[in-house]
């Protein structure tokens, strides 16, 4: 697998912090503080970008990952007191083998001079494939997915006129390996769809075969005229991703494409004319 960078890692700390939102009374996830709150992984990531700007004492929101609370007797020494909320000392289970993360606790204060409240719970247990965020279209086009093959039958890019030329690609699918906001993330990109321009003013081939080679084969082009050209493929693939080590697949939604540009293929005249002998003999007879 290829390795492509798709944006910078987020470096998480034990403790998440957010500056004041002009939205009083509401936090990242638009839910108002005395109801419960949820959390998505960009969320998080979005609020310890914040956090880095905000100086200790003028905090307003702190988050902290946390097995529980309201734990004072051995062996539970992360304690976060004082605590509303459920405690649940059952991490998330069938996460494919990886550390399941902790709970996410919050609190607030409505000034800076004001007291903490309690640590309320923000996220139960869960995976870190669940906290995956989305790998975008825009993302999927900027991995370097490697562009397609041409074959051509005749190999040698001489055809006659009104002649089939034979076009084919490779139909595998590409893997890369690249990272998306700190996590390692495997990328599968299929073939779906094949545009073949055939580079004389006629509209594009547009198929889901990649072609195969004579006798079978089902893509083909007749000229019918004779001249150079370039014929230029573009395959359009569509992506799925996981997280590095798991076996969950989630699809990317948009597709992304890739072209080549062919060799110049000649297009010669087939003229006719009657001859005296039988041009199937070898060598052939003068007039053939």
């Amino acid at each position: 697998m290829r390795s492509a960078p798709i944006t910078a890692a987020v470096t998480l700390v034990a403790l998440l912090v957010v500056a004041p939102s002009p939205s009083h009374g509401v936090d990242t996830a638009g839910v108002a503080d005395d109801d419960a709150i949820t959390l998505t992984a960009s969320e998080v990531r979005a609020a310890a970008e914040e956090a880095a700007a905000v100086p200790p004492a003028e905090r307003l929101v702190e988050y902290v990952h946390s097995w529980g609370c309201i734990l004072s007797t051995p062996p539970f020494t992360r304690i976060l007191e004082p605590c509303d909320g459920p405690l649940d000392l059952t991490p998330a289970d069938a996460c494919d083998g990886l550390e399941p993360i902790e709970p996410l606790w919050r609190r607030t204060r409505p000034t800076p001079a004001d007291p903490w409240s309690s640590w309320r719970l923000a996220a139960d247990w869960s995976c870190p494939q669940d906290e995956l965020p989305a790998l975008t279209a825009a993302d999927f086009r900027r991995l370097p997915l490697a562009p397609p093959t041409l074959s051509l039958q005749p190999h040698h890019g001489r055809v006659l006129v009104n002649l089939p030329l034979v076009t084919m690609t490779d139909p595998a699918p590409q893997q890369l390996v690249t990272n998306l906001l700190g996590y390692v993330v495997e990328v599968d990109a299929t073939p779906t769809r094949y545009s073949w321009d055939f580079g004389d003013g006629s509209p594009p081939l547009v198929t889901t075969s990649p072609g195969h080679p004579y006798p079978d084969h089902d893509v083909a082009y007749a000229y019918p005229r004779a001249g150079t050209y370039r014929i230029m493929l573009t395959v359009t693939h569509s992506g799925r991703y996981r997280l590095a080590g798991t076996t969950t697949w989630l699809p990317v939604v948009g597709t992304a494409t890739t072209t080549v540009t062919g060799p110049p293929v000649t297009v010669e005249p087939a003229p006719a004319h009657l001859v005296a002998t039988d041009c199937s003999q070898r060598p052939q007879p003068p007039g053939c």
